[in-house]
């Protein structure tokens, strides 16, 4: 037995060593950083031009990628341990952060705007629904009560004359939205580039883009899980630089960022153009507009009882942290 096994390896070592080579396996390198982000999200075009562009490997920093499919999902992705950085809905990081004690902080804007309530077409060219205030009694959908996209609704129907409780809210996945549209759910909001790509197959017309509800309004954010924020303080700021340049590589380079769009979105340039178009690539933190959804949040009940900051001012303070920004 022994001699046959003994033979065995020997055959095993001649045909290695007549290959020439020994293949050994290594385990890959651990990331230096695990940054979350949205599937086929635009606001956050940032993280993809930082990744074509190299802007990682040429700070010598190992990324490693998370998709998540909403906000939500990557705040319990914080919770659990998955990601140390973020880009992210400024509205679930802030609710999940108060509700749940996921303990992060945002370090830069990354988008202003870029969202709309869209129409069935069919009803727009009817006549039957060509304002918002047409919604009354109909249903719309929207991503879920923890985004922004819910308030822009909610503060729409209000400059109106309507409210919440006078429309019927579905939620739903952006993706899903157009092709569940009917005569009496006529309606959905969304961020780009679902709205544009909905026009774009001439399912949907824009009622009003997020803009004319309110103005600058802050969206997506880069978001750093607070231990790790205070163990690799250098890591959070290298990341923070490299997003600093993305977002002004974008503004001075329309074309070619559309173009890294299109790649990345797998869709038409003509969509991807409006999309474009439609948001504000802007990395400064609005902080007047994160206290406008703080005031929100408590006005309307989103936060549980307990969990209500006692001075918003003081929470805002500990939760937004410019100095990474304001550092370059």
């Amino acid at each position: 037995m022994e001699r046959n096994q003994a033979i065995g390896i020997a055959v095993i070592l001649i045909v290695v060593t007549s290959i020439g080579f020994i293949a050994v396996w290594s385990p890959p390198p651990t990331p230096d950083v695990r940054i979350g982000y949205l599937s086929k999200d635009l606001h956050q075009l940032a993280l993809r031009v930082a990744i074509v562009n190299g802007l990682f490997e040429r700070e010598g920093i190992n990324v490693d990628l998370v998709e998540y499919g909403n906000g939500a999902l990557e705040m319990d992705g914080f919770l659990a341990g998955q990601i140390d950085m973020g880009y992210l809905g400024a509205a679930p990081a802030m609710l999940k952060r108060i509700n749940q004690d996921i303990l992060v902080t945002l370090l830069a804007a990354v988008n202003l705007e870029g969202s709309a309530i869209m129409v069935l077409k069919s009803e727009y060219d009817a006549g039957h629904v060509t304002s918002v205030a047409d919604l009354a009694g109909k249903g719309v959908y929207q991503p879920g009560p923890s985004t922004v996209q819910n308030f822009l609704l909610r503060l729409a129907l209000n400059q109106s004359g309507l409210s919440y409780a006078d429309i019927t809210a579905y939620t739903t996945s952006p993706s899903l939205m157009a092709n569940s549209l009917t005569a009496s759910s006529p309606a959905f909001i969304a961020w780009e580039p679902f709205n544009a790509k909905s026009e774009y197959d001439n399912i949907t017309v824009p009622l009003i883009q997020s803009g004319e509800i309110w103005p600058r309004h802050p969206c997506c954010v880069l978001a750093s899980e607070n231990s790790f924020l205070a163990e690799h303080p250098d890591i959070a700021q290298k990341v923070t630089d490299i997003h600093v340049e993305a977002e002004e590589w974008i503004v001075a380079n329309p074309a070619a960022a559309i173009a890294i769009a299109v790649n990345w979105l797998e869709m038409d340039e003509t969509p991807v153009t409006t999309a474009f178009n439609n948001i504000i690539y802007d990395y400064n933190l609005n902080r007047t507009g994160l206290e406008r959804y703080l005031d929100f949040l408590i006005q309307e009940n989103q936060l549980i009882p307990g969990k209500i900051p006692a001075d918003p001012a003081a929470f805002l303070d500990g939760f937004i942290n410019t100095t990474f920004v304001d550092s370059l």
